[in-house]
């Protein structure tokens, strides 16, 4: 997500609660400049980077600088991007980016015919080989996240019909529309209707918050394999343990992830006030696991100094029960 799940993240993340299969950051921006930002050539640099998998999301609405992007993402020796189509907000969907792309259909199937044109041009398969005869070649798969549409859930009719036209790896659909952002009932018809008139490997997306959550999503669909967790896990880190059949985390977890969280951060943000940023917008989504939490958020969000957050998050710690959903 971004702004909170970065490489500090991740590392200590997996480091604490180990067995997510593939992690995506938070998106890169492909735009005019043809350059990444230092945060997200950071972000991206495998050196930084301790978890199994990891796959740079991108978005644009260019096709000649996502090709770029994929090309340097395959120098990196990443073997998948994913094309942002699903991020709902007001700013990004406003320059025609993300879930913005949905809202001309012909658009978006001009823009993926362009860049599967250009990749074949530039000489980039979108298909893993181990053929040695294609070692002058660049190997790297395209994934797309998207929503329905804009408006009206049946605007992904349309949307089926394009991406069954182009050789993606996964189709990860989150089931609302972009004007929904993340509220209100998921379409689960709609998914449905992924399910019956997709070519492609379907992955769901969309208020997976509990194992619940997770069972009712496998029972309704046993045709599918694979989810994507976002905000579940950042409220509840052992989530996919739980999911796995293992046991919830105990408040002593949360505490040395914390700490691990922390100097995870200290590096890369340079100092205190960066760090705290950092850490008081992951609380918003972790305090959601504590019962009556509130209160003392208000004393980490005041919090000025390290030692002064420090002691916020003791007070909460020892005085909110961990609630397991």
């Amino acid at each position: 997500m971004e702004g909170i799940t970065g490489y500090p993240f991740r590392n200590a993340f997996q480091q604490c609660f180990p067995g997510i299969d593939r992690f995506y950051t938070p998106f890169l921006s492909a735009n005019d400049t043809f350059s990444f930002t230092t945060r997200e050539k950071r972000d991206t640099d495998p050196a930084l980077n301790k978890v199994p998998c990891l796959v740079p999301q991108i978005i644009t609405n260019n096709a000649e600088m996502f090709v770029w992007a994929i090309e340097r993402m395959a120098d990196l020796g990443y073997r998948e991007v994913n094309l942002n189509l699903g991020c709902p907000s007001g700013t990004v969907v406003a320059k025609g980016k993300g879930s913005g792309m949905l809202r001309y259909p012909d658009k978006l199937d001009a823009f993926l015919e362009e860049t599967f044109e250009l990749m074949d041009k530039n000489h980039i398969s979108y298909a893993p080989s181990d053929n040695a005869s294609d070692a002058e070649k660049k190997h790297i798969t395209i994934s797309v996240k998207t929503r329905l549409g804009i408006h009206d859930p049946s605007e992904s009719e349309k949307l089926i019909a394009i991406y069954n036209r182009y050789p993606l790896s996964d189709v990860i659909v989150h089931s609302r529309v972009q004007k929904e952002f993340y509220k209100g009932d998921i379409h689960y018809d709609h998914f449905r209707r992924f399910i019956e008139g997709s070519r492609h490997h379907l992955v769901y997306n969309g208020d997976i918050v509990t194992k619940k959550d997770f069972e009712k999503i496998n029972s309704m669909f046993p045709e599918i394999d694979t989810v994507m967790i976002g905000r579940g896990l950042l409220i509840n880190p052992s989530l996919v343990r739980e999911i796995s059949g293992g046991e919830p985390c105990t408040l002593e977890e949360i505490k040395v992830f914390h700490e691990v969280l922390i100097e995870s951060y200290l590096p890369e943000m340079g100092s205190d006030a960066n760090l705290l940023y950092k850490v008081k917008e992951y609380w918003s989504w972790l305090s959601k696991s504590f019962a009556g939490s509130e209160r003392y958020m208000k004393d980490i969000r005041k919090a000025k100094k390290l030692p002064e957050y420090k002691a916020a998050v003791r007070n909460l710690m020892a005085n909110c029960e961990l609630e397991h959903r």
